[in-house]
């Protein structure tokens, strides 16, 4: 192969998608140019006029429209709320289906479900980034070059969301070139950047770093211990990560209320004066408050069509709105966020030098300074420039790592296991370790004695995890040889996030996260060893191992028998 042919074929594009609740960003780089990476800036507001909004990122929003979609800017201002889906991120994650949006309307989705919703939008996303990258690099190269797509998830989600998350985008993507798609989670895209971006001169080894990942829907925290800063920054999480649902959309939501109990009564007062409102609220007023502002500074609420009125605040189709009332819609979200940020600081048991706010939430003056009187005076508090842009520039220094380890920027040793992670099987019985459970104890023909189901965890909360060294479990799996053939060998996986010590059996906290199924029907029957139990029956017992490995995004699983690791195997999640 010739040396420029060679080159060609190692060439790869990365593409960072944060798929926000309230705003998405894509960001671009190649793999042969890793320091000049791309934030796409330009985006449609018609199908005509592709570069018609300039912006760092784009609403996560949707219209229908017949089999027509409007998405981001071409979904108007004061479009009626019934007819607009936003924040349907949230509906990936059962913990957040319960959030009150007037936006999840039946008649607004056309009958999509949550799945459909995004990958209808993520569609949208690919299918602006291939027009920008075959107007940059030209439709020959881009067609012709592999991609390398990383989509950043909320680190608090469940195992199941993230898949469904990694699977729209696979659905999403499916006219794209060849491709592949990796999960990083947002506080890590976000750390990521804002570390490679910070003065390492201030930085010593054993420092610890709070990263405040402050967004649309949530809020998540992860603390780091700087390890070495030459010749690349080397990190490791300090404590497990933490997060809520406190983002910034929930001041929209205090907002929208306080305008319709204020002024909904008005003649004239509709969805259309809401939406236009909204679009102030969100694109002015919160992004200009700050934590020093007079209480009686007011700020211009347009609601074109209402009638003068002094007592209410309402002169010239314009409503002033106080700062007072701003820091009353501010303050019961901020305060969970600096409960949050406490609450992190101490789970590390470690000093703590900095907090570092990011996410578009993060960007605000009012969030900052609020952290800044409640925290202790001995923490800074940092904003790193383009904060709103910290995730999805992470996430292509995130790819750009993944497809050549030499290139990486900021390292992550280790992390916190944020659950407990095991499956359940079963032990001898002890009158004394399980004494608890006594009534559920069952008596095995095969071994003649009494057994009881318990716990075994892989990992459990709290604990160091790395994802380059998987975690390794022998178990035996038995099964009468009357049932039939073995064909598969089943292990179901599970979690919890609830307790702080892990149970030594199965309780309500624990959930399934998922089964893994190997199939063994290749394997001849002379290759399947059999036992004969202390009650005269045959068994079949495989001597299998299961290995778990735990990364930024996701938990993978391979069952291993003999050695090798098993064909077909799927993991199901539940």
């Amino acid at each position: 192969m010739e040396v420029d042919q060679l080159k060609t074929a190692d060439r790869k594009i990365i593409v960072g998608i944060d798929f926000g609740t309230t705003y998405s960003g894509v960001a671009w780089a190649e793999n042969r140019n890793p320091s000049r990476r791309t934030c796409i800036t330009q985006w449609p507001v018609s199908s005509a006029n592709k570069e018609g909004q300039s912006s760092d990122k784009v609403p996560t929003r949707i219209r229908y429209s017949g089999e027509k979609i409007e998405w981001g800017f071409s979904v108007p201002v004061n479009a009626s709320q019934h007819e607009v889906v936003e924040w349907f991120k949230l509906d990936l994650d059962p913990s957040t289906q319960a959030v009150d949006q007037n936006t999840s309307a039946e008649g607004a989705r056309s009958g999509r479900n949550t799945d459909e919703l995004v990958t209808d939008f993520i569609a949208q996303l690919v299918e602006h980034l291939m027009y920008t990258l075959r107007e940059k690099l030209g439709s020959g190269l881009v067609d012709s070059t592999p991609l390398e797509f990383v989509i950043t998830v909320p680190a608090i989600w469940s195992d199941l969301a993230k898949e469904k998350t990694k699977m729209a985008c696979e659905q999403a993507m499916i006219s794209a070139p060849e491709h592949h798609v990796h999960m990083v989670s947002e506080p890590e895209a976000a750390a990521i950047y804002a570390l490679h971006d910070l003065d390492l001169n201030a930085l010593d080894p054993g420092d610890t770093i709070v990263v405040v990942d402050a967004g649309g829907g949530t809020v998540d925290l992860i603390s780091y211990t700087i390890l070495s800063t030459k010749p690349i920054l080397e990190v490791q999480e300090a404590a497990p990560g933490s997060g809520a649902l406190c983002g910034s959309t929930f001041l929209n939501m205090r907002f929208s209320k306080f305008l319709q109990s204020k002024l909904g009564k008005e003649e004239g007062f509709d969805d259309e004066i809401l939406a236009e409102a909204l679009d102030v609220f969100e694109n002015k007023v919160k992004r200009q408050f700050a934590f020093n502002v007079e209480p009686d500074e007011t700020y211009n609420i347009p609601v074109a069509g209402l009638a003068n009125n002094k007592s209410l605040g309402i002169s010239r189709g314009r409503f002033a709105l106080k700062a007072s009332d701003v820091h009353k819609i501010f303050e019961p979200v901020v305060l969970e966020v600096i409960r949050l940020a406490k609450d992190q600081i101490t789970a590390g048991n470690v000093p703590v030098q900095a907090i570092l706010l990011v996410g578009g939430f993060g960007s605000s003056n009012y969030l900052k300074e609020r952290l800044r009187a409640a925290i202790d005076s001995s923490v800074r508090i940092l904003q790193p420039p383009n904060a709103w842009q910290a995730i999805v520039q992470g996430a292509v220094l995130k790819g750009l790592a993944l497809s050549s380890p030499d290139s990486a920027v900021v390292k992550v040793e280790n992390r916190k296991a944020r659950k407990h992670y095991g499956t359940e099987w079963s032990v001898l019985w002890d009158e004394k370790s399980h004494r608890n459970l006594k009534s559920e104890r069952y008596w095995c023909g095969l071994d003649g004695c009494y057994k009881v189901r318990v716990m075994e965890w892989f990992i459990t909360r709290g604990s160091t995890v790395s994802e380059n060294e998987p975690y390794i479990a022998a178990f035996v799996w038995t099964n009468p040889v009357s049932k039939g053939r073995i064909r598969t060998v089943r292990m179901t996986i599970y979690n919890d996030p609830l307790s702080r010590e892990a149970p030594l059996s199965r309780n309500d906290n624990v959930k399934i996260l998922s089964i893994v199924e190997a199939d063994v029907s290749h394997i001849s029957e002379n290759q399947l060893r059999r036992r004969k139990g202390c009650d005269g029956q045959w068994y079949y017992e495989l001597n299998c191992e299961i290995e778990a490995v735990y990364t930024s995004a996701s938990t993978g699983y391979t069952l291993i028998y003999q050695n090798q690791r098993c064909g077909t195997v799927s993991c199901e999640y539940v």
